[in-house]
């Protein structure tokens, strides 16, 4: 059976590249290239990949990467299988377009839609079922990814695919995601993608480093935030690797990429403290030289500031936490729970040990309150006091699959084709960007009280060794910038 493999562009807001474009790797796809392989003559197409340099102009958004046509023009022979990567919630209108142009090419070819369970910027397509099958999808695979391809695969020859985590065209039923624990997760097949043009990039989710990979040691959370999708794509269930198995999997990865940079991208990877000890006392006892980052949150109470130098000599150098709002009010309403004390205690040993932090926030929740900001503010001030190297603030937008969007809590003026962490659609749109670049200027004026701190952050910038996301900045607008610029003088 000929399988082909596509992950879609990703795409840029054009006014504001900070909530939008950020390369995430498709590492679900490639887990699931992984066991494809063993039983399938395989082809992989990331559209992004291939070539980010490439840009499509879809009015409010670029698609950034190559055209569906020549995607259409590298499909080797005749597929009798599509597996299309659902990646982001931001790219849902470059899925469909890739899932219409290959049923038009491939009328008799099956078309999988594959959900990333394993990211904040997904989404549940099991709520956009209708888009996806009107645009000729045959089947959505809901949930974990490394699910059991070769009885998938029976079930397409058949036409008898009995599975609760798929979704069949014209089938009404209620989708039960499989997450169960203890399952061993394959390496995923990065020789089939195009990492040297990530790598090429200035810029990634994590502090950029000349070669790295991402790997997740974990996959799902026990929260319940009402604003993020994965309480639904994972059932609030948390599955930890061992220890070993992640070990091996860096061992394997450092031997084979010859890299010595990991990004962390778990939702949530030390859920429980003595696993990441475990993994810790692992890479140190066999000696393995690395650097890795938590790019993707951590919930920071499970990490204990006794562990800290532990964890720095293993190879951490970054971690990145979720405070999202300075009111404890706020927060029993979101369903999230935050020490703050703890936060402080945190970012401070942090920054004695020689770890760079982040603390990302959130405006626009619809419970939100003047007092509830000003709290945020405060809080913001307070981590900065201590040593806060980084923030990120997000516009709370209603990724589908969220208690927010299920519950229609956010009002809107009009349907953008796109959603990101800049929702236009928002009908107080332009006040929650003030709000938030209120924030963002908070961070910058602490910086310019510490000139030294912040000409070094200038200096890793322009020599492209960044140690914190707000690092990767300058570099990363200038390359898209330049991209832009390429792409219309092209145009003329």
């Amino acid at each position: 059976m000929n399988i082909c493999l596509v992950s879609p562009r990703i795409t840029l807001q054009k006014n504001d590249f900070l909530g939008s474009g950020i390369p995430y790797w498709p590492i679900e796809l490639a887990v699931v290239a992984t066991e494809l392989q063993q039983i399938s003559q395989i082809q992989v197409i990331d559209m992004f990949g291939e070539n980010p340099r490439e840009l499509e102009d879809l009015t409010e958004f670029f698609a950034q990467g190559i055209s569906i046509t020549d995607m259409l023009d590298r499909i080797k022979g005749n597929p009798d299988v599509f597996v299309v990567f659902a990646i982001s919630y931001m790219s849902h209108s470059e899925c469909l377009r890739v899932i219409q142009a290959c049923k038009l090419r491939y009328p008799n070819s099956k078309i999988v839609v594959l959900e990333n369970s394993q990211a904040v910027t997904s989404y549940s397509i099991e709520l956009l079922a209708k888009d996806f099958f009107t645009s000729g999808a045959d089947y959505l695979a809901c949930g974990q990814s490394n699910q059991n391809w070769l009885k998938i695969l029976q079930g397409l020859k058949t036409g008898t695919l009995n599975d609760d985590s798929i979704l069949e065209s014209g089938e009404e039923k209620t989708v039960i995601r499989n997450s169960t624990k203890g399952e061993i997760f394959p390496s995923p097949a990065w020789s089939l993608f195009p990492i040297k043009n990530y790598w090429k990039l200035p810029y990634s989710h994590g502090p950029k480093t000349k070669q790295f990979l991402p790997i997740l040691t974990s996959r799902g959370c026990p929260y319940s935030c009402d604003f993020c999708v994965v309480p639904e794509l994972n059932a609030r269930r948390w599955r930890p690797r061992t220890p070993t198995e992640v070990v091996d999997e860096i061992e394997t990865l450092k031997k084979n990429y010859h890299v010595s940079n990991f990004q962390i991208e778990d939702l949530n990877p030390t859920v429980d403290a003595s696993r990441w000890n475990s993994i810790s006392s692992e890479i140190l006892s066999r000696g393995i030289n690395i650097k890795y980052s938590f790019v993707s949150g951590t919930k920071s109470e499970t990490l204990k500031l006794e562990n800290l130098e532990h964890y720095y000599e293993s190879g951490l150098r970054y971690v990145s936490i979720s405070p999202e709002s300075g009111s404890p009010r706020l927060m029993d309403l979101i369903g999230k729970k935050f020490d703050y004390k703890h936060g402080i205690d945190l970012i401070r040993e942090c920054k004695r040990v020689g770890i760079k932090t982040q603390a990302c926030f959130l405006v626009g929740h619809p419970d939100e309150t003047e007092s509830d900001y000003k709290l945020t503010q405060e809080y913001l001030k307070d981590l900065l006091v201590v040593g806060l190297s980084e923030v990120a603030v997000f516009i709370v937008s209603p990724f589908a699959g969220s208690r927010l969007h299920r519950d229609s809590r956010i009002e809107e003026e009009g349907k953008y084709t796109y959603v990101s962490f800049s929702p236009r659609s928002r009908s107080n749109y332009r006040q929650l960007v003030t709000k938030r670049n209120n924030l963002i200027r908070i961070y910058f004026l602490s910086k310019l009280m510490r000139p030294l701190e912040l000409i070094m952050m200038l200096v890793r910038s322009i020599f492209g060794t960044p140690r914190t996301k707000v690092e990767n900045l300058p570099r990363r607008l200038i390359y898209i910038s330049l991209i832009v610029l390429r792409h219309k003088l092209r145009k003329r």
